[in-house]
């Protein structure tokens, strides 16, 4: 379950999630609003927004656990700009061979803490990366941008 927190006019959503073990697969969790009852559901509620982002992190990591390339790649951003001056051709093949090379992938998020402003989010959360003899886990940041009705990856950092 998530706890929802009105700061200004961003919502924070602070994950609930037991420590006792690792997460082998994405979990869907519910999402329990601390908002006006009668806050309709509808686009520009930033509770909305809130699921959406939820939605969007979760299923990228449901497509790179299931080693689905195009789903994976699909949660970016066109303007998405890989780390270390890389080129986004590069990155795209780079992450194709590492994808699509393993056996078995396994993304876990654990402490996810999504910020909304506006059509910009952010989600932080530790990462649990498990795939044949190799397992890591790590802090990571999406930072997210609302394009139409989706919610894409326009920035990624790890470590933070």
């Amino acid at each position: 379950m998530h706890r929802i927190v009105a700061q200004g006019s961003s919502l924070v959503a602070a994950g609930l999630l037991a420590t006792a073990g690792i997460a082998a697969t994405p979990a869907a969790a519910p999402v329990a609003a601390v908002a006006p009852a009668a806050a309709p559901a509808n686009p520009t509620n930033p509770v909305t927004h809130l699921a959406e982002v939820e939605t969007a992190v979760r299923a990228w990591a449901a497509a790179w656990s299931a080693r689905d390339v195009e789903r994976y790649l699909a949660a970016y951003a066109a303007d998405f700009t890989p780390a270390r001056g890389q080129t986004r051709e590069r990155w795209e093949a780079d992450r194709r061979a590492r994808i699509t090379g393993k056996s078995r992938i396994s993304v876990g998020i654990e402490g996810l803490v999504i910020s909304v402003q506006g059509t910009s989010a952010s989600a932080q959360f530790r990462q649990v990366y498990r795939a044949d003899a190799l397992t890591e886990t790590d802090r990571k940041t999406l930072e997210l941008q609302r394009v139409g009705p989706r919610w894409l990856i326009r920035k990624e950092s790890a470590g933070n």
